[in-house]
């Protein structure tokens, strides 16, 4: 609250015994609002308000309160008396005039002296956008086409009018696809573009503008002018690069793109881009490459890590897998099934057994409803079999073979070879090993 208070008073022009009854009253009124005295803050802020009759913020908390209270005359009086004293702040007009309007309803009066006052300011800001638009809105209202169009046409032809200012008005008083429109916006953004083509802003509204309105071609155009005018300007250099890929240009595109990424790898939507492209030619490792650097450098739930680390293990890229992983487990710590995806990983990295290991340790340890999938088992039991705890790894192995279904014969099989040869290394359930590797040969007899 006392920077509140601060911020408050510190541009006024009073004296400091005024400034100092301003400031106590309106905390007291404060403290009175927390503590829901409704009359002590009504008294203090007018105090408060009467000691800095400038201040903006008390005379529109005052106002607001006279509003509430149903006194609609005294908050009238004290936004007009305020706009007086102020007369060199627009937001000391644009409350007054806001508050006429939202009191016009069944009252012309009262929305005649906002288009009055309106009309006054604009005489002395001819291109300030806050006055335009409430102008404009006001002419709407009062079904003054002739008057809108008029305030319109002038402000485009004001040389500090912006575009793209005057493409939100546009969409005030006319049809979207209103051709005298795109073609005066047109005109504008072209000449505004030619004056300061470095402006990153104005490139992107302008390249929108010409998208939006069917004209690719133009659009590549604004953000290639723009590019060479600034070099630097790496975020309209990729969205170029989008656009040229929209246009089929597609070697054009996607030089655009990685040279963006040269210059700055952090780039996360050039390389979305590169990875929709790659993925849509089938060149699924670039594809892959690109998804990953979205995921490390963006983010992105475990389950698009997992599916991603998944088809890094399908096309045998275990190193990619590996890194990717680890940067999951980093930001999931507490992701059973991405843990069990990083021993799995790790395991057939050929990773330090002891590293391997702890990841199935890890996961292990997170309660979780489901049972681990067969696949988990299978992998943990090597991983523990490979850090020398051949009973655990045997009882991990044995219930993966309990859980493996019908058609996963393949994987039943090398279970079954596997656990049999574990019995045969260590010289123990000879017999055992030989039944488990019959079962396993009649599993591989062709039906």
């Amino acid at each position: 609250m006392k920077w509140l208070v601060s911020c408050l008073f510190c541009s006024s022009a009073l004296g400091a015994e005024d400034f100092a009854l301003a400031r106590r009253e309106f905390a007291h009124a404060m403290l009175a609002l927390q503590r829901t005295e409704d009359q002590a803050y009504q008294q203090h802020l007018a105090r408060a308000q009467n000691a800095d009759p400038s201040s903006i913020i008390l005379g529109h908390r005052l106002a607001t309160e006279f509003v509430r209270l149903g006194d609609v005359k005294k908050a009238s009086t004290l936004y007009r008396e305020l706009a007086q004293r102020r007369n060199d702040s627009l937001d000391a007009q644009f409350l007054y005039t806001d508050f006429l309007r939202a009191q016009s309803e069944g009252d012309d009066y009262a929305l005649g002296l906002a288009v009055k006052h309106l009309e006054s300011l604009q005489t002395q800001h001819p291109a300030h956008p806050g006055v335009i638009e409430r102008l404009l809105r006001l002419y709407q209202q009062l079904g003054q086409r002739e008057k809108s169009e008029s305030l319109f046409q002038t402000y485009q032809s004001h040389p500090q009018a912006d575009p793209r200012l005057a493409q939100s008005f546009a969409r005030l008083l006319r049809d979207q696809d209103d051709k005298q429109s795109r073609d005066q916006l047109d005109a504008m953004f072209r000449e505004r573009l030619a004056l300061t083509p470095q402006d990153p802003q104005l490139a992107r509204d302008a390249a929108e503008h010409f998208r939006q309105t069917g004209r690719l071609t133009d659009a590549i155009s604004v953000l290639q002018t723009h590019v060479r005018a600034a070099p630097s300007s790496l975020d309209l250099r990729v969205r170029l690069g989008i656009l040229l890929l929209a246009h089929k240009q597609t070697a054009e595109g996607e030089k655009t793109l990685q040279d963006a990424l040269q210059i700055d790898p952090s780039l996360v939507v050039a390389h979305q881009a590169l990875a929709k492209l790659y993925q849509r030619e089938k060149k699924f490792p670039l594809a892959r490459k690109h998804r990953s650097e979205v995921l490390q450098r963006r983010g992105g739930d475990a389950q698009e890590f997992a599916q991603l680390s998944e088809e890094y293990l399908q096309a045998n890229e275990l190193q990619p897998a590996c890194s990717l992983l680890e940067k999951a487990v980093h930001r999931y710590p507490q992701d059973r099934e991405l843990l069990y995806l990083s021993g799995i990983a790790h395991q057939q990295a050929q990773s330090p057994a002891p590293k391997v290991l702890a990841f199935f340790q890890r996961a292990e340890k997170i309660a979780n409803d489901a049972p681990p999938s067969p696949r988990q088992l299978y992998h943990s039991a090597l991983a523990h079999w490979q850090a020398g705890e051949k009973e655990a790894a045997e009882t991990r192995l044995r219930n993966a073979i309990k859980q493996y279904p019908a058609d996963a014969q393949k994987e039943t099989i090398a279970a079954l070879r596997l656990l049999a040869s574990w019995w045969q290394e260590q010289n123990k359930n000879q017999a055992a090993a030989q039944a488990l590797l019959r079962r396993a040969d009649l599993l591989a007899e062709p039906e």
